[in-house]
């Protein structure tokens, strides 16, 4: 349960590449007279990635991509515990002028030394030195279990791969779909089943993608063939792109023992319907052409 006087906040380390290494996005606030990373609260019900990627096109006029996420601070303001929750994102190519306000009136690029001595709070020269123990660009997984369905029992239909969402699960594919932009994801894979591919169908249609079917990853078809399940898992790993993939919670646990093999960090909890983990995959030195998992994050809907 979260605390009702807790202030929740979100915000992302902005990178761009420099000639001598990364350079790094810092914003001044006129109220506060201090520099920090571009974060802010979250509105009401807002999720916090969506809120993230807002507060950093607000103060830095920068739509950007979330990468890895980075550690959360928390801290107190005027007696209040507050909780921001960070990710590296890297800027956009070409970046847009920045247009100076009232909350942020000057924006600077400074590479990781001058930054971390420029900013104002010990706590975000920390987050700093998170950012440069691990890779500065990481490709994301979203592994999803489709949205909440009709029950078995209330439903008429003799084909269960043709079962539907419920009205709560039409609601929570619509409001996937700024999740999933969050990350930029260019690959939709879903299992040929109806509740599957409807869950990712809002997105795909709104960046006017293909939903790829892949009948190993429906119930009946991992039963039938769970070797080539896993096989297909494996294959979408190595899968050098942002993508999703939408499947059932029996398949799940064999798709996770796939694509966590190498990940050394605790076992996610099991999804609720419309729940998805965001699995970042850094490439470098992946000889072998399977990656190294630097971070998984759990959402809700």
């Amino acid at each position: 349960m979260v605390r009702s006087d807790l202030i929740r906040a979100a915000g992302a380390l902005v990178w761009r590449a420099g000639p001598a290494g990364p350079e790094f996005c810092l914003v001044h606030r006129p109220s506060r007279q201090d520099w920090s990373w571009p974060k802010g609260k979250l509105e009401a019900a807002e999720h916090v990635l969506g809120a993230a990627v807002r507060e950093v096109a607000e103060e830095t006029g920068q739509t950007v991509v979330l990468g890895r996420p980075l550690p959360t601070l928390r801290y107190r303001v005027d007696g209040r515990p507050k909780q921001v929750r960070y990710w590296a994102a890297r800027a956009p190519e070409p970046q847009l002028p920045f247009q100076a306000g009232t909350e942020i009136d000057e924006v600077i690029w400074l590479a990781a030394d001058p930054a971390r001595s420029t900013l104002t709070y010990p706590h975000d020269a920390r987050l700093l030195d998170a950012f440069l123990t691990g890779p500065p660009d990481t490709v994301p997984l979203v592994l999803l279990r489709h949205g909440k369905a009709v029950k078995r029992a209330a439903w008429g239909g003799t084909v269960d791969q043709a079962r539907p969402l419920e009205a709560i699960g039409v609601d929570q594919a619509r409001r996937l779909v700024p999740h999933l932009e969050a990350f930029d994801i260019g690959q939709v894979y879903s299992s040929d089943a109806t509740r599957c591919r409807d869950t990712v169908l809002p997105y795909a249609r709104s960046r006017e993608l293909h939903v790829l079917e892949e009948p190993l990853l429906s119930e009946d078809g991992h039963a039938s063939h769970p070797e080539g399940a896993r096989e297909r898992a494996q294959a979408l790993m190595q899968t050098r792109a942002p993508l999703v993939i939408c499947s059932h919670r029996p398949v799940l646990p064999d798709l996770l023992a796939v694509i966590l093999h190498r990940w050394k960090g605790k076992p996610p909890r099991g999804l609720a319907p419309g729940s998805f983990l965001v699995v970042h995959r850094d490439f470098t030195g992946a000889a072998d052409g399977r990656p190294e998992v630097v971070a998984v994050e759990h959402h809700k809907p």
